[in-house]
């Protein structure tokens, strides 16, 4: 498209439908047919060296290519059941249920559990979570609070940490044991 001179200016006693009417009409018609074309004869004469490379020279899709035929709207054979999928797929059969479920084994009583390691597990978990807290609604904590909060997630998480197995009873080597 080249550039109209006129353009800007509104027209003198047009109205402004007219004027819309008139920019879509120049829109809608291309001057130049680049699509259109059959073949690379019909094309506008390049402007650039002939060593240059374009859009069409690196095409691995073949976008700029023109097809000769339309697309096929579907793979040839394909049957289709009345609700319109398609009959076959990579399993063609009907997967059955597993009748028996997965029951996990029941937790233990966290009231027959070592008083050590619940109080590590409160200080682990709770302490992050009451300073996040206490940092919302409570603006005027005393630092000596959070300075025992925090000493709390330290000691909890350090007896945690103490408290881990140092070696492996299985010999199954890098895998998961199930």
């Amino acid at each position: 498209m080249h550039s109209d001179p006129g353009a800007g200016t509104p027209h003198p006693g047009g109205t402004d439908d007219e004027v819309w009417r008139d920019l879509v009409a120049r829109l809608e018609e291309p001057e130049d047919s680049f699509l259109d074309a059959p073949d690379a004869t019909a094309l506008p004469p390049a402007t650039v060296e002939p060593d240059t490379k374009g859009v069409v020279d690196f095409d691995p899709l073949g976008v700029w290519q023109r097809q000769e035929a339309p697309a096929p709207m579907e793979r040839p054979g394909t049957d289709y059941t009345a609700d319109g999928a398609p009959s076959q797929g990579p399993r063609d059969y009907v997967a059955e249920d597993d009748d028996e479920g997965f029951v996990p084994e029941e937790l233990p009583s966290l009231a027959n559990s070592e008083p050590a390691i619940v109080l590590s597990w409160i200080g682990a978990a709770g302490g992050p979570i009451f300073l996040v807290i206490a940092a919302i609604f409570w603006r005027q904590i005393p630092m000596m609070l959070v300075i025992g909060v925090i000493a709390a997630f330290l000691a909890g998480t350090g007896y945690l940490l103490y408290r881990l197995p140092n070696h492996r009873d299985h010999d199954s080597g890098d895998g998961a044991v199930v």
